[in-house]
């Protein structure tokens, strides 16, 4: 059973925590999306070791994942334990940006070498601003409806800016007038940097100087990291939905790296753009559907709705409880 709404939160406020995620949304569709045709088809990186960099980063992602998250939570500043991270961790997003999407001109072992680290570094600093940026929104109102609100606003900039991020080099491209060939995919890239990367640090530093976080009292004393990682492995709910999480990533990520070869050397198509936005558009416009009925029945019971059949009742068998 849900309580009633007894803690607000001001449009303003919503907007201001929001709004990071669209620009943070370019590490999602022009990397795992177009970085790596670009370095294969333009650079010339061999697209075996590509593909072996892509893996390790990834692998890489999920150990500094909870390291950031561990580290964030026992952070002690006088603006809080997430805000220096958006605030300090934006500008070293930005600055990682210019190295993977500016590429030098040298020989292939170099270029290789730089993929490496700019990625490695990119996706670091992305998680120290990430990690934080999603914890700080739980913090803001612990009343449970107002978290939806503010989750799907959060979500909804998410995905506009994925939108905006898949369409982006088509646009530039038109705007600028850029050649189909290696020059001008290499111009598109570093516009796309320009573009981006002061927006990114706009938005990241106006979340951080329009939100006061909550001093959070620990009641119980701390852990250690071992201590804890054995807690969550008997937690049972929250293993199933992390395998069902992990499986849904695989299935969503996997397409999305090798889409753009899919479509021009199987299907022999110039048409990924397209299907990228409309996709992203059908998203954007049923959001606020799924916001609605998870008011209407409850988290759960929403979960349960949509996925329906055994998985849709296991979900919500494992997820009773206070919900939140």
């Amino acid at each position: 059973m849900t309580r009633k709404i007894t803690e607000s939160i001001s449009l303003s406020k919503k907007i201001a925590y929001a709004v990071p995620a669209f620009a943070l949304a370019i590490v999602g569709i022009p990397v795992y999306v177009y970085i790596p045709k670009f370095y294969s088809d333009v650079v010339g990186i061999n697209i075996t070791i590509l593909g072996y960099l892509m893996f390790g980063v990834r692998l890489f992602d999920a150990v500094t994942d909870p390291a950031i998250g561990y580290v964030s939570d026992r952070t002690r500043t006088r603006f809080g334990r997430r805000i220096p991270y958006l605030a300090v961790g934006s500008v070293l997003v930005a600055a990682a940006m210019f190295l993977l999407f500016i590429p030098p001109r040298a020989s292939a072992a170099f270029e290789t070498i730089w993929f490496g680290v700019s990625i490695y570094l990119l996706f670091l600093f992305w998680t120290a601003v990430v990690v934080p940026f999603e914890s700080l929104g739980p913090e803001i109102t612990f009343d449970y409806h107002e978290r939806t609100s503010l989750f799907g606003m959060r979500d909804g900039f998410l995905i506009a800016g994925t939108l905006a991020a898949a369409s982006s080099p088509a646009a530039i491209q038109w705007l600028f007038s850029l050649p189909p060939d290696a020059a001008g995919e290499r111009a598109k890239f570093f516009w796309i940097a320009v573009i981006y990367a002061p927006l990114l640090v706009g938005t990241c530093w106006w979340c951080a100087l329009s939100l006061r976080e909550k001093q959070i009292k620990i009641g119980s004393p701390r852990i250690g990291i071992w201590t804890g990682l054995r807690q969550v492995a008997q937690n049972r709910p929250f293993i199933i939905l992390l395998i069902a999480y992990t499986v849904s990533a695989v299935g969503n990520n996997l397409p999305a790296t090798l889409i753009l070869f899919y479509v021009e050397y199987v299907l022999q198509s110039q048409q990924a753009d397209f299907f990228l936005m409309l996709y992203f558009v059908t998203v954007i416009i049923f959001l606020p559907g799924w916001i609605f009925i998870s008011r209407r029945t409850g988290k759960k019971n929403g979960l349960a709705h949509v996925h329906g059949g055994q998985y849709g009742r296991l979900c919500r068998r494992v997820l009773s409880g206070p919900g939140g």
